[in-house]
């Protein structure tokens, strides 16, 4: 349907591609995520993860892989890069990145998160997971930005009106998460009827 160099003409001309360095408010965390678009299978998937029950932060949760900002990182891609490598055990090189999205806020923490996107022909298996990662989930993208709703749950939980969320097989992806699936429904259903 979509091949690497469509779907980079399609979303790269809307991503932010400065260098970003975090600030140094003692009030937020900073954390980046990749966004790993792959065509493995000849149709755009994406990696998600469903993090452990031993992580302090957002444990059982669905998210990108990623994690906090570190100073040896210099900059918000190297944690992206960095954090797929450690959690999933994949090396993302830089010229792999074509861009990042509009950082979101968690709902439950002090983070805001940067998420990076990055194509790939192919990737290897993921023979490997870090602590922090329970289950990989690759999901057909397309399918997977057609499946979102209104998340009425967390809505009132967080008296915050129009949160989404989508689902994936039984996994209900919400938060953070689900904000920067916004952004990428967004930007395909510029070409792509979603609906």
């Amino acid at each position: 349907m979509y091949n690497e160099k469509e779907i980079k003409h399609l979303i790269y001309p809307f991503l932010n591609k400065k260098v970003i360095f975090p600030s140094s408010s003692f009030q937020l965390r900073f954390a980046a995520v990749m966004i790993i678009i792959h065509f493995t299978k000849k149709i755009p998937y994406v990696i998600l993860i469903r993090r452990t029950k031993l992580v302090i932060n957002h444990a059982g949760e669905i998210s990108f892989p990623g994690g906090n900002f570190m100073e040896e990182d210099v900059n918000m891609l190297g944690t992206a890069i960095r954090e797929t490598s450690e959690e999933i055990g994949i090396r993302i090189k830089k010229q792999q990145v074509i861009g990042y999205l509009n950082a979101v806020k968690t709902l439950t923490s002090q983070y805001i998160i940067y998420p990076y996107i990055a194509l790939i022909g192919k990737i290897p298996k993921i023979t490997s997971t870090n602590y922090e990662v329970e289950k990989i989930i690759d999901a057909p993208l397309i399918s997977l930005l057609k499946t979102r709703q209104n998340d009425t749950e967390h809505q009132q939980e967080f008296s915050i009106s129009q949160l989404p969320k989508f689902t994936y097989k039984n996994e209900i992806i919400w938060g953070a998460t689900a904000k920067i699936l916004v952004q990428l429904a967004d930007l395909f259903s510029r070409e792509i009827d979603l609906n």
